[in-house]
């Protein structure tokens, strides 16, 4: 039932202000004689020190002075300070001139204390707006209220703030320093742009004064000539408080057609037009809807009229052939409503929906219309024709609210009759008001709680709540008793159980109840009140005649005592106790007090009590029973909520969704499952509930973890909706919830024993095979119940259940709600055998290793919660087996940069590891460089020197925790950490980027999100789940959540297989309609084939389902003979799965063959088979007809990838199975190699450490080298090999010209002797080897072209610089890969190697033979090169390229001494471009705090003119350097046409950023939007430039220049030259007088 109230708004004011009466002779301004009462309430908190306070006594002196002189006596005021407790310092009528009011300023004193507006705002009301006081309020006097404070309130503002707006009082909020914006808006009056000040310090408030006497003799002028009693005007006759969110679902299907639909879109503009848009006042969302709802723009979207407008003139007709209504209905409960899209139900704005329709709904529309009901959102509707009347005239809230047009030239007047409903509900004069359904209860004895500090408006809330309850109850001394007290510090007595016996008495009563002052609340003391005062044969409980004792609190405040041992009291005594909170109340604390978790309800606002009463009011009325505690004794403890039991099972329901359930039966297998439910407890840790339907195809509805409660079920379950269809695939649907629902990631408990049970429910005949599938559950340890009716097949489902006697059968679908208590006792007692072992609870999970490495935020902005953070930590490792030989443990903060807190071998026990965690602190930093960090998780953490034992096989684990978005890209490292085989997940918390927390994740499954780091503690179980699963089933949950696919179908079209086309095009139909279809996804492939191989679409072609479905529809048989397969197979080998054809295998993504082939191929299909199992392809083979059998074993990857049909019509038999195998249990690993080559030549020289350290792995060191020998193919004309020796001093063994056959260099290597020698140097030795070893003289072949690589093995850390010596390698185009044992640095090591993942570590000398076949792979890798040119140093000048090129100066003050070796630098590379308007053009922009322009790319059109501007130039200098606005500001200033790009003619655009120090703000988002328009970025850094942000604005590590000198400048220039001309850029390089200039993300680092 619904009403609609009529609410004036006198109404609202209340008790505050009375007799206001307008006047109506308003002055132009307050100068002019208008009267006003100004109260200033100013923050004097701790926070704000004696300092500060003299600066706001300045500013109020200053302030009152200015507005005396425009309002002269008509002014009056009144101060008050406030912290912890709010003071008057003087009222209105104090002092009867401002003298005196300025000389109290002048004398007041600084208090200090806590930060607490809300109390002061409170304080305000209730002793200065009163005519006592002084306020003249009853003469119509404007009332204004300034506040000023520094700082976060630690209470709610908005309760009093709402107050005062209600009461038509003008706030002016004044925020200084820590002020926080979203607050001070919350108390300020519309419009808050001249309502809302903000100042930096408070020196800067007389900056305002002049501003804020404008802003209040403005609200004076304005409220001075109106009533009080009416709220401030704003534009459009509204006023202030006037706000809706509104919704338009528009029917965008054929039933509005093309034609017509400007004539509806047209009709909506009208209706926007005539509305006051805004973020404060009404917010527009508009969905258009088909077959699918489709967004166009949510409610915070757009914040002005003109844009919303805007947006709906861009809609567009979108068609389609149905109206799902009911689905849109749906979407717009679930999205568009939501707080996230600017929903603002909780702040009481009128949610409202207009739905436009001129067809039926073409689905059903009850779950939405339920949904949206619920939410208490106002619906009208517009039919357009006749024909949707019905289903408008259902989903609309009241029969009136829906208008009919009798055709579309009518809609438009429709707008003059929508327009008055839509503002009643913005005016609040149409509201809808959610009753409480009278129930018949039985007798039961129900007292209320009540804190009595909240306020009084959340008391009247409350009072009426209870009023609405007791109206519905039967009351009297025989069947329901109210009771009712309130508490503060102390409790209070409202009324006993016994005090009123009738309805009326205790409604009357009710009213009586008024709010009490309190700043604390012993909740405890409460409790113990109720216990001894209240529950007594005296006072009307009936306790002793069992009647349920149910008590109720409620409360807005955490507790200052202690609450346990009197809720226990009460518990003991069998009290139900229920709990609601709100604000500030402690949702753990009261989970303490009430009788289960599921009676816990957290409320922002006591006042949403009135929109959705019924959950609290359902246990008020229906709990039953009494609370028996648990006892150890007893395995099985009887705990009385509804009369439950205490059973722990996951029960999963497989439902029947076709058509023979149907419409008509559906409401009893609704009734027959939720009678199940409720007589379960439901929770996380007793019973939880999934659900699945199915027909032809299975659908998920909810997992066992989605929900976790009995009441989020059931109205999950009542919601549900049939799929419909005449095909029934029960086999494939069991087999889809065994391998999805039991899984840990869908809530699983089976690993901790707990019992599994699945119900199938079922009204038709199976049509695939079921017996099978049904063993296999029971061999998983799943107990399967099967529940029938109709045409069921019962005899079949005997054999289906787990045991027959399990197997229940109703031949009317009417009897099955009754079946209910039948099934019950054996659902909660019968136990499957499984071999599952039972861990008991609180003991760890052992028996498998595990390296587990914790990546946390260790920025300055966790500090306050960093003690969460290792709670968090401790919680997740406590159920593990920690050992040095079990699971490995370490833990690494992170912000700018990475800080190890301990490595994965550096402790040995738990004990050990928890110390070290709980006496970690924090490391601090600004920002978040979070793939930074990733990239030295994968290259040191997870590295076998400190501990990793990926080597071994051990299952390598990452979870990264942050609180804060990272300015660096994650998705690349996290790439590659995935590829090497750890599992990340990810874990943020506020303001950290989901996005980027999905990013880094395995799959989003592994990606967890929490609002505030106190919910930390939820998630610990969750991540248990996977860390602690055995690798078997580890490893299909990996690849089960991972979506990711490239699947290529290549079909046999050879003369024999016409007749099968039909059913291919079927199959391949299903399969696409089964996976997720999209370019990040799933992509799919088909080709076919005879004689030869047509490619009909590669995996790159279409993004979307529906375009493969369409491309499959079309497909034509190929024809011709012979049957060439192992020809085809070579073809998708060399042209579908390779990159350039959309194949993401290097990625790591799985790649799929299914071939369908009728006969035996012609040629040889082994070759081909095996070349596509070593590119890591999973080939499906599928012989039908003739197909040769012992061909189909060599093309499929494994027998189990094996399928023999019979008929092409039995390839529909096994799509479920093939779809399920494809999307769920693909356990293959990706390749990790590529392509090698293998006849290519190279030179490669060993480099030994021969130092005393190396002296007992010397044997160890040699047989590593000889290893790799004997996969070389050593020959003059093919690879040649070297060895050095080194410690203090390097000595060739043999050269590369010594020896040319393989045997002699093994031998020459066995013989080897260790050198010895102290100390060592490394980076000598590199130099050595450089100008010796690779030296033509030596037999080196690089003038050739021939691969020039160095091998070093090293046992510690050199004694020497080895950077300058790492450098000149690079530069001579030598590839050095390094191996380190025992003592090596890893970071010096990655330093030398070619790049880092060139270098290698292991924990003892006899573990370097592991890396040898690595090392190998990698060194084929290395291409030929081109043969040595002599280097040009400078460009042809006659070569026709045209090139836009930007350099970007940093101007700040520090660079000043070193600008003019910057602008050198700049003149020698453009001497060095061929500047001219046709070729290269030139821009130069310096800056600092902001960019400034020198000339841009069309300014100068000859190398002279910007030679000589050059010269010219000057330094501008600057305190801040904001690189990313300097950025941004190139982007859209420079790189444009009107500047002279010639971006649009696709001619490369190149920047070049030269800075000397750390950005002061982030550069991330302007980077990527100057590469998403191509600009390719280079960064030259010098001095204090951060290394870390070099990387994250150059286009790849190897764009990021570091030269430690300004004058190394000079030798980098034709690099970067080389590398525009080129697109390869060196990774290091010399400057012309030999010092090092790094270059590369690692380099940098290391010599920073």
């Amino acid at each position: 039932m619904r009403r609609h109230w009529l609410l004036p708004l006198c109404a609202l004011l209340g008790v505050l202000f009375t007799g206001l009466l307008p006047k109506l002779n308003a002055q132009e301004d307050c100068a002019q004689g208008l009267a006003a009462d100004m109260y200033f309430l100013v923050d004097s908190s701790w926070s704000m020190g004696e300092e500060n306070f003299e600066h706001v006594r300045q500013f109020l002196y200053s302030l009152i002075q200015s507005l005396h002189q425009v309002g002269g006596g008509k002014f009056k005021f009144a101060l008050l300070q406030y912290n912890s407790r709010p003071k008057t310092e003087f009222q209105l009528n104090s002092y009867p001139t401002t003298q005196g009011v300025l000389a109290h300023i002048k004398a007041m004193s600084y208090r200090g204390g806590g930060t607490r507006t809300g109390l002061g705002l409170e304080f305000l009301i209730r002793t200065h707006l009163t005519t006592a006081s002084g306020s003249r309020a009853v003469d119509g006097v404007a009332q204004v209220v300034v506040v000023l404070t520094d700082g976060r309130s630690q209470d709610d503002v908005s309760e009093p703030a709402q107050v005062l707006r209600l009461a038509g009082v003008e706030v002016f909020a004044v925020g200084v320093q820590d002020a926080v914006d979203w607050e001070l808006r919350e108390m300020a009056s519309l419009p808050h742009d001249t309502h809302v000040f903000s100042v930096d310090s408070f020196l800067a408030l007389r900056d305002i004064i002049q501003d804020l006497v404008v802003g209040l003799c403005g609200a004076v002028t304005r409220s001075g000539g109106a009533s009080m009693a009416n709220e401030a005007p704003v534009t459009g006759g509204g006023t202030a408080q006037e706000s809706a969110d509104l919704v338009f679902l528009i029917d965008g299907s054929q039933n509005v057609g093309a034609a017509n639909f400007a004539v509806v879109r047209d009709f909506v503009l009208k209706i926007i037009e005539r509305l006051e848009v805004g973020r404060d006042t009404v917010q527009v969302s508009l969905v258009l809807y088909n077959t699918s709802p489709e967004i166009k723009f949510y409610l915070n979207s757009y914040d002005s009229k003109s844009s919303v407008l805007e947006a709906v003139k861009g809609i567009t007709y979108s068609g389609g052939d149905k109206s799902n209504l009911g689905a849109a209905l749906e979407e717009v409960a679930a999205s568009i409503f939501s707080q996230r899209a600017g929903g603002r139900a909780d702040e009481g704005v009128p949610q409202t929906l207009v739905v436009i329709s001129a067809g039926p709904s073409t689905d059903d529309t009850g779950a939405g219309d339920q949904a949206l009901k619920r939410a208490g959102v106002i619906t009208f509707g517009v039919v357009i024709g006749d024909t949707a009347t019905a289903d408008l005239e259902a989903v609309a809230t009241d029969k009136s609210f829906v208008l009919s047009a009798p055709d579309f030239s009518a809609v438009a007047e429709m707008s003059d009759q929508l327009l008055p409903y839509i503002n009643g509900v913005i005016q609040r004069t149409i509201t809808v008001e959610n009753e409480i359904i009278e129930v018949v209860a039985s007798s039961r004895d129900i007292i209320f709680l009540i804190d009595s500090t909240m306020g009084a408006t959340l008391i009247n809330s409350i009072r009426e709540f209870i009023k609405k309850f007791v109206e519905t109850m039967p009351i009297g001394p025989d069947s329901v008793q109210v009771g009712v007290a309130q508490f503060s510090s102390t409790p209070r007595l409202e009324m006993d159980l016994n005090s009123h016996g009738s309805k009326e008495e205790l409604i009357a009563a009710l009213g009586a109840i008024k709010p009490r002052p309190g700043q604390t609340v012993n909740i405890g003391a409460a409790l113990d009140f109720v216990r001894s005062n209240m529950l007594r044969p005296e006072k009307g409980s009936r306790i002793q005649q069992k009647v349920p004792q149910i008590l109720l609190l409620l409360t807005s405040k955490k507790s200052s005592d202690s609450v346990e041992e009197p809720a226990n009291a009460l518990l003991n005594m069998g009290v139900l106790i229920l709990a609601a909170g709100s604000k500030s109340a402690d949702e753990e604390e009261l989970k303490q007090i009430a009788f289960d978790s599921s009676v816990v309800h957290m409320l922002k606002d006591f006042r949403s009590l009135a929109r959705n009463p019924m959950t609290i009011v359902n246990a008020l009325s229906t709990l039953a029973g009494v609370v028996v505690t648990e006892t150890p004794t007893e395995p099985v403890v009887e705990i009385t909520t509804v009369q439950t039991q205490k059973v722990v099972r996951d029960i999963v329901f497989l439902v029947d969704g076709s058509n023979y359930i149907g419409s008509t039966n559906l409401p009893y297998v609704r009734d027959f499952i939720i009678n199940v439910v409720n007589q379960l407890d439901v929770r996380p840790d007793r019973v939880q509930i999934g659900l699945l339907q199915f027909a032809e195809r299975p659908k998920i509805e909810f997992y066992l973890n989605t929900y976790q409660n009995r009441q989020d079920v059931v109205n999950a379950i009542s919601q549900l909706r049939l799929t419909g269809g005449s095909v029934l695939n029960t086999g494939a649907a069991m087999n889809h919830a065994f391998t999805t629902m039991f899984l840990p990631s869908a809530g699983s408990r089976r690993m901790q024993g707990i019992q599994q049970v699945l119900i199938l429910i079922t009204g038709g005949p199976a049509q695939d095979e079921v017996k099978n599938v049904a063993d296999q559950l029971a061999l998983g340890g799943v107990l399967t119940f099967t529940v029938s009716s109709g045409q069921a097949d019962a005899e079949l489902l005997k054999s289906v259940a787990f045991v027959k006697d399990l197997a229940y059968h109703e031949t009317r679908f009417s009897d099955l709600p009754a079946m209910a208590e039948v099934i019950m006792p054996k659902l909660t007692t019968v136990v499957g055998d499984t071999d599952v072992t039972v861990f008991p609870e609180g003991t760890v999970v052992g028996g498998n290793e595990r390296d587990v490495a914790f990546l946390i935020d260790g920025t300055d902005s966790v500090r306050g919660d960093f003690g969460y953070i290792r709670d968090f930590i401790i919680k997740v490792i406590e159920p593990l087996d920690v050992g040095i030989d079990k699971v490995r443990i370490s833990v690494v903060q992170h912000s700018e940069r990475p800080t190890p807190v301990f490595y994965l071998n550096t402790y040995q026990t738990k004990d050990e590891v928890k110390r070290a965690i709980n006496g970690m602190t924090l490391a601090g930093g600004r920002s978040l460089n979070t793939g930074s960090a990733l990239r030295f998780m994968k290259d040191t953490i997870l590295s076998e020197r400190h501990g990793s034992r990926a080597a071994q096989k051990v299952p390598q684990f990452l979870i990264v925790l942050t609180g804060g978005r990272s300015r660096d890209n994650v998705k690349e490292p996290a790439g590659a950490l995935k590829t090497e085989g750890v599992v990340p997940f990810g874990v943020g918390v506020k303001d950290a980027d989901p996005k980027q927390i999905e990013a880094i994740s395995h799959n989003p499954s592994f990606a967890f999100t929490v609002k505030e780091f106190s919910e930390l503690s939820t998630l610990p179980q969750r991540l248990n789940n996977y860390v602690s699963l055995p690798r078997e089933e580890l490893t299909t949950v990996l690849h089960q959540g991972s979506s990711k696919r490239d699947i290529v179908f290549l079909l046999d079209g050879s003369d024999g297989t016409r007749i099968g086309l039909p059913a291919i095009r079927v199959f391949i139909r299903r399969m696409a309609e089964e996976l997720d279809i999209d370019q990040d996804r799933v992509r799919v492939a088909v080709a076919m084939y005879s004689n030869d191989t047509t490619n009909y679409f590669n995996l790159k072609t279409h993004n979307s389902k529906k375009a493969i479905i369409d491309a499959v529809k079309s497909l034509r048989h190929k024809g011709g003979r012979p049957r060439n397969t192992g020809a085809a197979l070579q073809f998708v080998r060399n042209h579908i799965f390779t990159p350039s054809f959309g194949s993401r295998h290097l990625e790591g993504v799985p790649q799929i063959l299914l071939i369908l082939t009728a006969g035996r191929s012609s040629d040889d299909v082994s070759g081909p088979a095996l070349d596509l199992k070593q590119i890591g392809v999973i080939s499906f083979a599928i012989g039908m007809k003739y197909a040769d059998q012992e061909q189909l074993e060599k093309i499929a990857f494994s027998s189990r990838f094996l399928y023999k049909l019979r008929v092409f019509g039995e390839l529909l038999s096994i799509q479920p199975e093939i779809a399920a195998f494809v999307r769920t249990e693909i356990q293959t690993e990706p390749p990790t190699f590529v392509v090698e080559l293998e006849s290519i030549q190279r030179d490669i020289v060993f480099l030994l450490d021969g130092s005393d350290d190396t002296r007992r792995g010397f044997p160890a060191m040699k047989d590593f080298v000889q290893r790799v020998i004997e996969k070389l193919s050593v020959d003059e004309n093919k690879d040649r090999v070297s060895v050095v020796q080194y410690s203090r001093e390097p000595q060739t063994h043999f050269s590369l010209k010594t020896y040319t056959e393989k045997q002699d260099v093994l031998n020459a290597v066995q013989e080897l002797n260790h050198q010895g020698g102290k100390p060592l140097h490394t980076g000598a030795a590199l130099d050595y080897v450089r100008n010796n070893a690779f030296a033509d003289s030596s037999g080196s072949r690089h003038q050739e072209g021939v691969p020039q690589i160095l091998i070093l093995l090293s046992g510690g850390r050199s004694q020497d610089d080895v950077a300058s010596a790492a450098v000149a390698l690079k530069q001579d185009k030598i590839i050095p890969f390094c191996v380190g044992m025992r003592n090596a640095d890893i970071l010096e090591l990655q330093m030398i190697a070619h790049n880092p993942s060139y270098a290698f570590t292991v924990l003892r000398f006899d573990d370097i033979g592991n890396v040898s076949e690595q090392l190998v792979s990698f060194m084929r890798r290395v291409p030929q090169q081109q043969p040595r040119l002599k280097p040009q140093t400078v460009l042809d000048q006659t070569e026709s390229i045209q090139r836009d090129v930007v350099f970007l100066l940093d101007s700040s003050d520090d660079m000043q001494n070193e600008f003019q070796a910057v602008l050198g630098f700049v003149e020698r590379m453009v001497e060095k471009l061929n500047v001219d308007e046709n070729k290269d053009r030139v821009a130069v922009v310096q800056y600092s705090r902001e960019p400034y322009v020198e000339f841009f790319l069309n300014t100068h059109k000859t190398h002279h003119n910007v030679a000589d501007n050059l010269r010219r130039l000057r330094h501008k200098g600057g305190t801040l350097l904001n690189t990313g606005a300097a950025l941004q500001y190139v982007k859209n200033y420079v790189f444009t046409a009107s500047s002279g790009s010639r971006h649009q003619q696709g001619v490369p655009q190149i920047l070049l950023l030269l800075t000397g120090g750390r950005s002061s703000d982030d550069v991330s988002n302007a980077v990527e939007n100057l590469k998403g328009i191509g600009v390719m970025l280079f960064v030259v850094g010098t001095k204090n430039a951060d290394a870390f942000e070099m990387q994250s604005v150059s286009q790849e590590r190897s764009q990021a220049f570091y030269a430690a000198d300004p004058s190394d400048l000079a030798g980098i220039e034709q690099q970067i030259l080389s590398a525009i001309d080129q697109g390869e850029t060196p990774a290091v390089t010399l400057s012309s007088n030999g010092k090092t200039v790094m270059t590369g993300f690692y380099t940098a680092c290391a010599a920073l």
